[in-house]
């Protein structure tokens, strides 16, 4: 043999470097599937397609070379280098394998799209889901940590009862006027209207699992309501038999207040109370500023939120709490700079008609790295109104941030687009298109015998 060339036989017979080379294009073909988020939208689909063929085409290089070995030793009556050079491979992608594990874990794959909710409507256009985070004091879906939650007994409430006890009506007209809170007076519970807050505490074991809550006002000798268990901050929960149903609670706050909250997933006792236990520290936890200064301008800004973020890219995100199917909430992220509007045009992509048409003045500075948010729903005057439009606009009541973009069954979902115009102030300029996303949606139905109040909102029972 030459000098200078590579002797191959020793490949065949110690390809150890081989198989790790091979695990490692591996793992690394394994990022782009795992995180499609890093990968262009315009090429996210190729390259998922080239690295699970990546991923195939080593995994084959590596296993042929194995059997080469391991017959290439037996042919030389070598079968303790056959044996070893198998279990060499079997040790380089179990290794493999486990990294790929801790990347998946890292990751937090989200389950497989339902059947009704993976069909494109148009290959041009990414379709989101619309579950996003808001980040605003409307949002009603907040995601609560239980690793570290204890269950020995309910969790305490120190500035809900100091509220309670010392500053009620503070509490109460911030409890009234507040997106999350709002529309829970009289007999209302979350089961009769739309609007409350829900916590999503991390998914186990591939169940879906959340707690409703929300406040309930009552004086003296009104009955919980019905199904209810009460608990007090600090006493004990109610025993449950392993594997029963864990019953809805009501925490006394101490005066006129009560917290309730409804557990729904697996029955499994531990999972719930750590899930409630959190739930409830979460929304002491929030109310934490207005204990520490209990005044109306408190209230005022803790029921304003953040108004601005870092940023000079435009960004629009979609949600659809999971108190109310087929409704939804949104909240643009934008500075143009100058006064004007924005016209939010909600369109159905396979017709391209507009199926809402919605406004709301622009918030703007001359800082160019400065974005602000923009809660919506806004609403067009009627006069502008389509009689479409005018029919969803007072679906909800006028305190809960939310709205609906087409009545119809829920569950069959359908594509449209969001395109953000702005429209300056100075009528010599233009207006223009901001930005466009795509969702998958649904209608909203509402339930049967339900009908529109007189101020246009109607009581809406949780679906």
């Amino acid at each position: 043999m030459r000098r200078g060339f590579f002797p191959f036989w020793r490949l065949l017979l110690f390809p150890v470097r081989l198989h790790i080379f091979c695990a490692l294009v591996a793992l690394a073909a394994c990022v782009p599937i795992l995180f499609p988020e890093i990968a262009p939208a315009a090429q996210k689909e190729s390259i998922i397609s080239i690295a699970g063929s990546t991923i195939l085409s080593v995994q084959g290089v590596s296993t042929a070379f194995v059997v080469m070995a391991v017959i290439t030793h037996m042919l030389r009556l070598s079968n303790t280098r056959a044996f070893s050079q198998l279990f060499q491979w079997i040790a380089v992608w179990s290794s493999a394998i486990l990294f790929f594990i801790l990347l998946a874990i890292a990751a937090d794959v989200a389950p497989p799209a339902a059947s009704d909710d993976n069909t494109p409507i148009q290959a041009s256009d990414t379709l989101y889901t619309a579950r996003e985070q808001l980040n605003g004091p409307a949002s009603l879906v907040i995601p609560i940590e239980t690793r570290h939650v204890s269950i020995d007994k309910v969790d305490e409430t120190p500035h809900l009862i100091f509220l309670e006890n010392n500053h009620e009506l503070i509490l109460k007209d911030y409890l009234n006027t507040s997106p999350r809170w709002s529309g829970q007076e009289g007999d209302d519970t979350f089961y009769t209207k739309p609007g409350h807050l829900v916590m999503v505490p991390p998914t186990t074991g591939g169940t879906p699992a959340l707690v409703h809550v929300c406040f309930r006002s009552m004086v003296e000798g009104d009955p919980l309501p019905q199904g209810y268990t009460l608990i007090t901050p600090g006493g004990s929960f109610p025993d449950t038999a392993e594997g029963a149903t864990i019953p809805d609670m009501a925490l006394d706050l101490g005066r006129n207040h009560f917290l309730l909250l409804a557990w729904r997933g697996s029955s499994h006792r531990e999972t719930a109370l750590r899930a409630i236990n959190a739930a409830i520290a979460a929304t002491d936890e929030r109310m934490q500023p207005l204990r520490e200064s209990p005044t109306q301008e408190t209230a005022r800004r803790m029921l304003q939120g953040r108004t601005s973020y870092p940023g000079n890219t435009p960004e629009f995100r979609l949600s659809e709490p999971l108190s109310q199917d087929g409704a939804y909430q949104g909240e643009l992220y934008a500075n143009p700079g100058e006064p004007g509007v924005f016209l939010v045009y909600i369109k159905d992509l396979t017709s391209n008609n507009t199926l809402r048409l919605l406004s709301f003045p622009a918030q703007y500075s001359d800082n160019p790295q400065e974005l602000f948010r923009h809660d919506i729903p806004g609403s067009m005057p009627h006069w502008i109104r389509s009689s479409a439009e005018d029919s969803l606009t007072n679906i909800f009541p006028h305190n809960t941030p939310l709205f609906a973009i087409r009545l119809g069954p829920q569950r069959q979902y359908f594509g449209v687009a969001f395109e953000i115009w702005f429209k300056p102030s100075d009528v010599r300029k233009n207006r223009h298109l901001l930005l466009r996303r795509c969702y998958k949606v649904q209608a909203y139905d509402p339930p049967a015998g339900v009908e529109k109040q007189p101020d246009g909102s109607s009581d809406t029972p949780q679906a």
